[in-house]
């Protein structure tokens, strides 16, 4: 950083007498009995503040402003990791964070007098039965191909198991295509209207588009404390 000739010429003047007789020199200061080391010194803060005093180069408030710009673009450009999905005709998205498992399709076990067209039963994952949820049913999708995997899956099928989680509640929850997962800007989310709870918009939060697909992002703070409330 070039420092303009005042500076230059109050710098000339600063003894920098700790280099030579204080703790960085021959430790001759006579001070140096009270103050212990040099930063304790009146000497040395008063040429510490001689530097905050002294006025800043051009240079030096273009630089921050150049920064402090990028760091707004830095705040517009915030991004969220999302896992993409296929239910029915529509692509759906999680916050990466929720998603605890992506698994194969398995055979969903009906519970007795509990099963119907949202809660499609239970499912076995990794030895422990979590509930199955029809994400198509609560979404009011058009319905399609059944939401329950078959027990032995065509070859080349795209269906999988969502295990997500929330306040240590697990849910599973049948998907006919996993795209993957995608850090989208929130600058690229298109906020949604607030919608009536029984509108399948009322569970989507945002929409954002993925090449020609738009895809919409599912609110976890509606989602999941609907299902609570549908399973008790």
């Amino acid at each position: 950083m070039r420092h303009n000739a005042n500076d230059l010429r109050r710098a000339e003047q600063v003894d920098a007498c700790w280099s030579r007789i204080g703790v960085g020199g021959n430790r001759s200061c006579p001070k140096l009995a009270e103050a212990v080391h040099c930063r304790n010194c009146s000497v040395f803060s008063a040429a510490g503040q001689q530097l905050f005093d002294r006025q800043a180069p051009p240079e030096y408030l273009d630089q921050w402003t150049r920064q402090l710009a990028e760091l707004d673009r830095a705040a517009v450009d915030e991004a969220r990791s999302l896992l993409v999905f296929r239910v029915g005709a529509e692509w759906l998205s999680l916050d990466i964070g929720s998603v605890i498992e992506v698994a194969q399709p398995r055979r969903i076990h009906r519970v007795p007098h509990r099963t119907d067209r949202l809660l499609l039963g239970l499912a076995n994952i990794r030895g422990e039965l979590q509930l199955c949820i029809s994400l198509r049913e609560l979404l009011g999708i058009d319905p399609g191909a059944g939401d329950s995997p078959a027990s032995t899956p065509a070859a080349g099928s795209r269906e999988r198991l969502l295990v997500v989680e929330r306040d240590h509640q697990r849910w599973v929850f049948p998907v006919d295509e996993v795209e993957g997962v995608h850090r989208v800007a929130l600058s690229a989310m298109e906020n949604l209207p607030q919608t009536v709870e029984k509108s399948p918009k009322y569970y989507t939060e945002a929409i954002f588009s993925l090449g020609d697909k738009p895809v919409g992002v599912l609110s976890v703070t509606r989602v999941f404390p609907t299902l609570e409330r549908t399973v008790q």
